[in-house]
């Protein structure tokens, strides 16, 4: 194949017969342009990406072949690569012969004389068209999944409530029966809902029913004396109810203070220990009018 390039003479043509030997062996298409953004090389790949022959290249220019936005385009960062005498890379859309439009990663590279003035540059394109696709699909399904997530989430949540509701058994007395694993999340909610509804019904007693519980353990604990502290800021005191023998010796042996706790074996005699204790404050408060 006969080359007829600008700017080269005979004494660099044995050197640019060895550059275009080198470039041809790389798949990527690679180019090279002097200023007036004409090709002076390129390899098989990168007319493989025009769908023209070399020789249909040589001396032309992205006019010629590209739709006239991307043309423009890719002068505009050849002009940056001219005037700065700095590499950039650049992700860019081209359409080839076929009328298939590619997504392209480009790097273009200065080329210097031996006085340092940029007389050209190199480029390489690698086609990123199915690495972008993947990489929007891959995106769309994590959106996907974080939609989906914050669907369990708050499906999760509203179950939450629905084991932990907030009932009232009598005037000024609240039920609050536990069940499942207490959680950090779970404590919260069921926190939430506790506080909630002393505030709107004006409770003096709540009884936490921990018979639905499989498991006590100190992060359990603490949770509990978080939400009757929090009762107590309210002016509503607690009782503990549904302590088996298995959890009662379980509680001894977390050395957690339940000393402000009032506890009961069952919801029935908890529930009778609130009314006395109801009936015994209204009374007294009725003695002192």
């Amino acid at each position: 194949m006969a080359f007829k390039l600008p700017c080269i003479d005979v004494a660099d043509w044995k050197t640019f017969e060895l550059l275009q030997l080198v470039i041809d062996t790389i798949p990527d298409p690679i180019f090279v342009k002097d200023r007036q953004h004409r090709w002076i090389a390129c390899n098989p790949g990168f007319c493989r990406l025009i769908g023209q022959r070399y020789e249909a290249l040589i001396g032309r220019s992205d006019p010629d072949f590209w739709p006239k936005d991307q043309a423009e385009l890719f002068w505009s960062y050849d002009d940056r690569v001219f005037d700065s005498g700095e590499p950039s890379e650049n992700e860019e859309s081209a359409t080839g012969s076929d009328g298939v439009t590619r997504t392209i990663w480009t790097r273009k590279f200065p080329m210097k004389n031996a006085r340092g003035e940029v007389v050209g540059l190199c480029g390489l394109i690698t086609d990123i068209t199915d690495l972008k696709r993947r990489h929007m699909e891959a995106e769309r399904m994590a959106a996907e999944n974080r939609e989906q997530r914050a669907i369990i989430d708050a499906q999760s949540a509203m179950l939450d409530r629905m084991a932990m509701p907030v009932i009232q058994v009598w005037q000024g007395i609240l039920l609050m029966p536990l069940v499942g694993e207490i959680n950090d999340r779970r404590s919260a909610q069921a926190l939430e809902s506790l506080l909630g509804a002393i505030g709107q019904r004006g409770a003096e007693f709540v009884i936490l029913d921990i018979t639905g519980v499989p498991m006590i353990d100190t992060a359990v604990a603490r949770h509990l004396i978080r939400a009757v502290q929090a009762a107590e800021l309210l002016g509503c005191r607690s009782v503990l109810v549904g302590i088996g023998p298995e959890i009662a010796r379980t509680l001894v042996s977390l050395d957690i203070d339940f000393g402000r706790i009032s506890t009961q074996s069952t919801l029935q005699s908890g529930l009778a220990y609130a009314m006395s204790r109801l009936g015994a404050q209204r009374a007294a408060s009725a003695a002192t009018r």
